[in-house]
């Protein structure tokens, strides 16, 4: 067997502090992590590894916005050149940022590595490093579009599990593709063609007009004969093919899906999967899968995945729309909710936990996603186990996790003293693009802006009395305002309501929201 060596880049810098993100002290305060800062309670300082397919730019912020004793460890493979990414570097931010409080408490983390995980080879490597230095905790932002056979198995859960048996805490992002994945099983008409929902047998897919006048998209189609092992092959074989609104073809993929543990020809591929890319003007598009092999049976199911900006999928299943390792029963698999392409499956009871995931940058530029929800999530799991290194996994999720449900009503109507605006049964949710700072710091903790017979409102899925830290209600209809400073307080229902401040309430108890999210009841993040 070869042994893998890695080649480390260590770089040293002296403490600066720099913050990357507009809004991370309304985050830190919003999420309950300032009541964590006391470093006199840390017990033992934490290994933490962020796993990532690249982290361009980290040098620069070795001792600003990362860990002085950040190591970088590119692994085995190089990734290619056009594969530069700075997703893993801003994931290592955000994590940074709570978790040490923008590095003033930078002892928490004894130990801090980015691991570049592009492709298999690297990421086992990688896993069999952190279990090498024992790492506590691995934030990982990413999801496999194959690999997995959507059941929480697969070679990529395989590796993950090995890291969870050493006795890591892994987190892990559920994926961003409840909009744009769709499962189906292996039923074969006519010319091979498996049979798919839209017209002629195909899965509809649409490219929105959008400012770019394009869409890049990278569709995968999978099928659940994935090993535990990664040589064993298969001798399943399906092809992928997209088509413009006139069945012309735009582009295919057409592997040789091959048993043989040692394949290397070109043109095939022992992984069940096919991916193709391209670049598509604004319009309708269609995905068909061809049956190559037929030797399919009933118990086998396909998916299809698609990957890019401003792409719609009308066929979408979001229900069942989780990726491996997100889909593995021995990590804290986490969900956005903020976001509605936020990943999750109804069948397996994940994510386990869902978290905000707005970040601003001071160019004002906002990202959120189940990604920037794992790097939190990942924090405060970081924050939890440098003050109780024994903590285990359930202990700790059970620590930060508090219970949200859009389904289950609180108080009635008639305390709170308002309705649905314009006679409706039930409340609108309003988009405010403009938001001030203090108004989006509640709508990124699930919060929906809602049109009452009382002017504007924010519904949120769970008791907002949490926000206000060390308050209590006298009576049950005191209100939950939130200033223009972001601060939070708890005020009687007749009081007046200061200037610019806006109340927020949760689901009463006869009517929720009109348009309700796809995860309506779970539990979110605090700490």
């Amino acid at each position: 067997m070869t042994k893998l060596s890695f080649a480390f880049v260590i770089l040293f810098a002296s403490f600066a502090q720099a913050q990357v993100f507009k809004n991370i002290s309304t985050t830190q305060s919003g999420l309950g992590f300032t009541n964590h800062y006391d470093t006199s309670k840390i017990s033992q300082p934490v290994k933490v590894a962020i796993f990532d397919k690249g982290f361009e730019g980290y040098k620069a912020e070795i001792g600003q916005s990362l860990p002085a004793n950040t190591v970088y460890v590119p692994g085995p493979v190089k990734a290619p050149d056009d594969m530069k990414t700075e997703h893993g570097l801003r994931m290592a931010q955000i994590f940074t940022a709570l978790a040490t409080n923008n590095l003033r408490n930078s002892q928490v983390v004894h130990e801090f590595y980015l691991y570049n995980v592009y492709g298999h080879t690297n990421f086992k490597a990688a896993v069999d490093d952190a279990i090498k230095r024992g790492i506590d905790v691995i934030s990982y932002s990413e999801v496999w579009e194959y690999g997995g056979n959507n059941d929480g198995r697969g070679f990529i859960n395989a590796e993950v599990t090995r890291a969870t048996q050493a006795g890591i805490i892994w987190v892990n992002a559920a994926g961003n593709f409840a909009r744009t994945t769709y499962n189906g099983d292996i039923n074969t008409v006519t010319d091979d063609w498996v049979k798919l929902p839209d017209q002629n047998n195909a899965l509809s897919i649409r490219c929105e007009q959008n400012k770019a006048g394009k869409c890049l998209i990278k569709a995968v189609l999978s099928w659940n004969d994935f090993k535990d092992d990664v040589a064993p092959g298969t001798d399943k074989d399906l092809d992928l093919a997209l088509t413009d609104d006139l069945l012309n073809i735009v582009q295919t993929s057409a592997l040789h899906q091959s048993a043989d543990e040692n394949e290397s020809r070109g043109g095939y591929s022992k992984y069940p999967r096919e991916i193709l890319t391209a670049e598509l003007k604004p319009g309708v598009y269609f995905l068909r899968v061809k049956n190559r092999s037929k030797n399919f049976t009933a118990k086998d199911k396909l998916r299809i995945t698609v990957d890019g900006e401003s792409i719609t999928m009308p066929r979408a299943t979001p229900a069942e729309s989780l990726l491996n390792p997100g889909d593995n029963p021995s990590v804290i698999t986490v969900g956005a909710l903020d976001s509605d392409r936020s990943s999750m499956s109804a069948k397996l009871g994940k994510p386990d936990i869902m978290a905000p995931s707005s970040m601003i940058l001071q160019t004002g530029a906002e990202f959120r996603g189940s990604s920037n929800a794992t790097a939190i999530v990942a924090a405060g799991v970081a924050l939890l186990k440098a003050k109780n290194p024994n903590a285990t996994k359930a202990e700790i999720l059970s620590a930060i996790s508090k219970p949200f449900s859009w389904d289950q009503g609180a108080l009635s109507l008639n305390y709170l003293r308002f309705q649905p605006a314009n006679g409706a049964t039930c409340f609108n949710s309003r988009e405010w693009p403009e938001a001030p700072d203090y108004i989006k710091q509640v709508l990124s903790v699930g919060g929906s802006l809602v049109e009452t017979t009382v002017q504007y409102r924010i519904m949120v899925p769970f008791d907002p009395a949490i926000l206000a830290a060390n308050q209590q209600r006298q009576y049950m209809d005191d209100m939950v305002i939130v200033m223009p400073n972001g601060n939070y307080h708890i005020v009687r229902r007749l009081s007046p309501i200061p200037q610019g401040a806006v109340e927020i309430f949760q689901r009463p108890l006869e009517t929720g929201l009109c348009n309700l999210p796809a995860k309506r009841t779970g539990k979110m993040f605090r700490m």
